[in-house]
């Protein structure tokens, strides 16, 4: 179950972000906090936001800390070529922390050489009448670079917003720096290179601990690096490696004013590595790969923590007749904390008609547990729990895609169980908040999507889509 928004639907849409982009895929919930991708948590078709794996150019960009930092992304929306989303548990391919979903971001390959700049300004004509009194704007500016040649082709893209917020202590200065250079050397052999940094400083009112939290702030600083390859060995074999470097600083000031007290200052890095091959027989096709990650962080609240992961996926494609294809696989992992774990997964489809194919799924997954939900210790109010375990889910769908001509319909059923669940829970309100497996999810959903596209004339067209997701869950302890 994919989809997918493209470049065109993204030069169409009214967004400036990428948070704002993914508001418009079904099933997608996210709660942006902070003006211009300062702070949002994405959920998928009724999970968490800890529940959902989000790829930049098929990296993972995992948070250890937590998921709250996950979309903290130096790429602007104008170097994004599509938007991927995958729903249902997709550890067969993706490894862990997909429960709910996937979400790749593909940046794009530059076809012309130039260079851009724009600028904007916005208000809500409301005063700050808490603070300074004054009207509160927000405003920006950005400018790019791009070199397209036959045999390498590079972006530069660098980004300032700041402003004043929409409230009492929502002002912000958000700053990115994104580089992409893309080599092709030849028709074998392929590399990609990237460097992103971003720092968001914003006034954080009522985002984690409302009203307790009116005059606390955030400050969130990201650097990211990756190195992938493509190299065709044969005609039969492809391999493609990649490694990657994310660093993250995150600065939480409970009480703005007084950085003595209740401060939080966490230092996390993630360095991985992976490795893919697909492998063409006389029917079908062999994937197979493995994964290595490094995790630490270095916390005044979460202390100093360490943990490896290691993983290896086999899948087997086929066409099993003319109309039937079945994929089938397991992705086996062993983490320092959790030991080994296996999560096999089976997709099919059968074409009833050229326009007309059904689809079914069924899937497993893990989201281990983040060292805030371990370790944290801010009382009096919240703390980690160290015998947190590993949230453990499995799920079936079953729907139709059906395009013909203009129109394009799908629709899907699926029911998903998430075992070991956990969530911030306390007894009464005198205790502070604690991490638990506190039950088990099950939920049944329904999405469907309907579009039309009328051609008015040559290079001109007027689209229409409408969607629509139904969840039915039910908590068990």
């Amino acid at each position: 179950n994919i989809y997918v928004i493209d470049k065109t639907q993204l030069d169409k849409l009214p967004v400036r972000t990428l948070q704002e982009a993914l508001q418009y895929a079904t099933g997608v919930d996210l709660r942006q906090r902070g003006p211009f991708g300062s702070q949002a948590d994405i959920s998928m078709d009724g999970g968490s936001f800890e529940q959902t794996l989000i790829l930049l150019n098929g990296i993972k960009v995992m948070d250890q800390q937590t998921a709250h930092n996950a979309l903290n992304l130096p790429v602007p929306l104008e170097a994004i070529d599509r938007i991927e989303v995958v729903r249902g548990p997709a550890a067969r391919v993706y490894g862990n922390n997909s429960l709910t979903g996937v979400i790749n971001i593909v940046t794009r390959k530059p076809k012309k050489t130039g260079v851009f700049a724009h600028t904007y300004m916005g208000t809500n004509f409301e005063k700050d009448s808490e603070d300074t009194g004054k009207t509160f704007t927000n405003r920006g500016i950005q400018f790019g670079a791009n070199l397209a040649e036959d045999k390498h082709q590079h972006q530069l893209y660098a980004t300032h917003d700041w402003g004043s917020g929409y409230r009492y202590n929502t002002a912000f200065e958000n700053n990115k720096l994104y580089y992409q250079g893309n080599f092709q050397f030849n028709n074998e052999n392929s590399l990609a290179a990237s460097y992103g940094y971003v720092k968001n400083g914003f006034g954080a009112n009522g985002f984690y601990a409302a009203p307790g939290d009116k005059d606390s702030k955030e400050i969130v600083e990201t650097t990211m690096v990756s190195l992938q390859s493509k190299h065709k060995l044969s005609n039969r074999l492809t391999l493609a490696p990649r490694v990657s470097y994310r660093y993250n600083f995150d600065d939480y000031r409970y009480f703005k004013n007084n950085l003595n007290s209740a401060r939080s200052k966490h230092y996390s890095n993630a360095i991985a590595g992976e490795i893919n091959s697909t492998y063409q027989l006389n029917k079908g096709q062999i994937g197979i790969g493995a994964e290595y990650r490094n995790e630490q962080i270095n916390s005044t609240s979460i202390k100093n923590h360490t943990r490896e992961n290691v993983g290896f996926y086999a899948e087997y494609k086929t066409d099993l007749t003319d109309k039937l294809n079945v994929n089938v696989g397991t992705y086996v992992n062993y983490n320092s904390q959790y030991g080994w774990k296996a999560f096999p997964g089976i997709d099919a489809s059968y074409a009833v008609t050229s326009n007309l194919k059904l689809v079914a799924n069924a899937g497993t997954s893990q989201r281990i547990p983040s060292f805030n939900d371990l370790y944290l210790d801010q009382r009096p109010g919240n703390i980690g729990n160290a015998e947190v375990i590993s949230e453990k889910a499995f799920q079936t769908e079953f729907g139709f895609k059906y395009n013909k001509r203009n129109w394009n319909f799908n629709a899907y059923y699926f029911y998903r169980s998430i075992t070991d669940f956990i969530d911030w829970v306390r007894l009464t309100t005198s205790e502070p908040w604690q991490a638990n497996n506190f039950g088990d999810l099950k939920t049944h959903g329904f999405n469907t999507k309907v579009s039309y596209q009328a051609n008015l004339a040559a290079n001109q067209s007027l689209r229409f889509s409408l969607s629509y997701a139904y969840l039915d869950p039910t908590f068990s302890n």
